[in-house]
């Protein structure tokens, strides 16, 4: 084939570093099929009185080399800034720093339960692979390192905030994979005068359009077509049909499934999604400006976590605004929570802050975005599918359903598109550096905030 043709089914993150990839290695007559109004999927944005905020929260961290690689492609890193902010569990009515000596020795733990705590994360911190941890539980991560207290009365919260699971039931691999990133602790960075995730998703766009990639937005994919063990074209809900070669799937597996429901590619029809309910909101109230991150660990409470977007860039929106996000991380979208009516989720949310906070907030425009696919339940035992189907010769794919056991972000959303591209590229003896170089780059300077 010397001219092969490619269709990429979804325009997010993966979808876009999957077409780029190819572009860049000398491929043509790439085609991104995105059902929404822009590229990012999750990386999304939404317009309020001339400022662009976040679909949810997002931050830059220093260690995501992929995330940083391609801000620098699109020339955004040197406008990164970097701030140190807290993270803090709220529990009984008290919020707990466990990044501070006085906090984590405040928390409501035994002493040797915090050695234990101590003794986790520095495990964590100096593994890299944990697929020997993939069969393996979270409560048994936790048991073997730190011991059955310091799981009780931490980590039984977390993974109930992330996957309403208790740690045997969520994988040891990804909990071990997540301390190892020390999202809480290490320095978060941000761009000013911009939501970050934007800039992203426009130079991304950028670059697509400079490499002559076609982007086709707004547009559903309605059926696959198949004959002789391939796939032929994908049929629009307009009735058009786009032809191709080669053919990516970086959409949720259950969507994919729907469009080929006859593939038979190990692992597709076990993978189950969270779903997100996000509401950011805007207020003329000072709000704690040192804090950034508030798990509600209490488990009795509607949201998840708050996130004061405003403390880890001061500069979002309108100046003197404070712009806060409650998170909700649910099982999955048949949840009675996902479907309360947004009137009823607000008053709810608003109880959360004002237990948290002490004062009542009061907000003078909200968002409210519900994600009914967010991220794979990474449960015990949890597999990344192949990246190449086993039904369809020439399939491939991508996505957050392919980044176990790393955290679920927009830099592992980029990397999966780079490997998927690098397979592609394989499989039609062409080449491409972009995931070693992705892979290698290193964070000259980190600019305070």
């Amino acid at each position: 084939m010397t001219n092969p043709s490619t269709v990429i089914l979804g325009g997010g993150l993966s979808g876009a570093a999957t077409a780029y990839a190819l572009a860049m290695a000398g491929a043509t007559n790439i085609t991104v099929i995105e059902r929404g109004p822009t590229l990012g999927g999750l990386a999304g944005s939404f317009e309020r009185d001339g400022h662009f905020y976040p679909l949810g929260y997002h931050h830059i961290l220093d260690r995501d080399r992929t995330l940083l690689y391609f801000l620098d492609r699109i020339g955004a890193l040197p406008s990164v800034r970097w701030r140190r902010v807290r993270m803090l569990f709220h529990l009984g009515g008290r919020a707990y720093d466990l990044g501070s000596p006085a906090g984590f020795l405040a928390f409501p733990m035994s002493l040797r339960d915090k050695a234990g705590f101590i003794r986790l994360m520095l495990k964590a911190f100096n593994k890299r692979d944990w697929s020997d941890w993939q069969d393996r539980s979270a409560a048994e991560l936790v048991d073997a390192y730190a011991g059955a207290g310091t799981r009780e009365a931490l980590f039984e919260r977390l993974t109930r905030l992330k996957f309403e699971l208790p740690c045997a039931e969520v994988s040891g691999a990804w909990l071990g994979a997540r301390l190892h990133f020390r999202e809480g602790s290490a320095p978060l960075g941000y761009i000013p005068d911009a939501n970050w995730t934007k800039v992203l998703c426009d130079g991304m766009a950028r670059l697509l359009a400079e490499a002559g990639v076609t982007v086709r937005l707004n547009t559903t994919v309605t059926r696959l077509v198949t004959a002789g063990g391939r796939v032929h074209e994908a049929e629009l809900g307009t009735g058009e049909r786009v032809g191709g070669d080669v053919f990516v799937s970086t959409i949720p597996t259950e969507l994919y499934l729907r469009l080929l429901p006859g593939d038979r590619t190990a692992e597709l029809d076990r993978i189950r999604y969270s779903a997100l309910i996000s509401v950011v909101c805007a207020t003329r109230q000072p709000v704690d400006a040192r804090t950034y991150w508030i798990n509600l660990a209490s488990l009795d409470r509607t949201a998840c976590g708050i996130f004061l977007l405003s403390s880890l860039n001061p500069t979002i929106g309108r100046p003197g605004d404070s712009c806060v996000n409650f998170v909700t991380h649910l099982r999955g979208r048949d949840r009675p929570l996902f479907h309360v009516p947004d009137e009823e989720l607000m008053a709810r949310y608003l109880d959360d802050f004002r237990a948290v906070f002490g004062f009542a907030l009061e907000p003078f425009w909200t968002h409210v975005a519900r994600v009914p696919m967010y991220s794979p339940v990474f449960g015990r035992g949890f597999r990344n599918p192949p990246i190449r189907s086993a039904s369809w010769d020439n399939v491939y794919f991508g996505g957050n359903y392919r980044t176990f056991p790393s955290i679920v972000s927009t830099g592992t959303a980029l990397g999966s598109g780079l490997e998927t591209a690098g397979a592609v590229l394989t499989d039609l003896g062409l080449r491409s550096d972009l995931r070693a170089a992705a892979a290698d780059f290193r964070l000259a300077g980190m600019p305070r905030g």
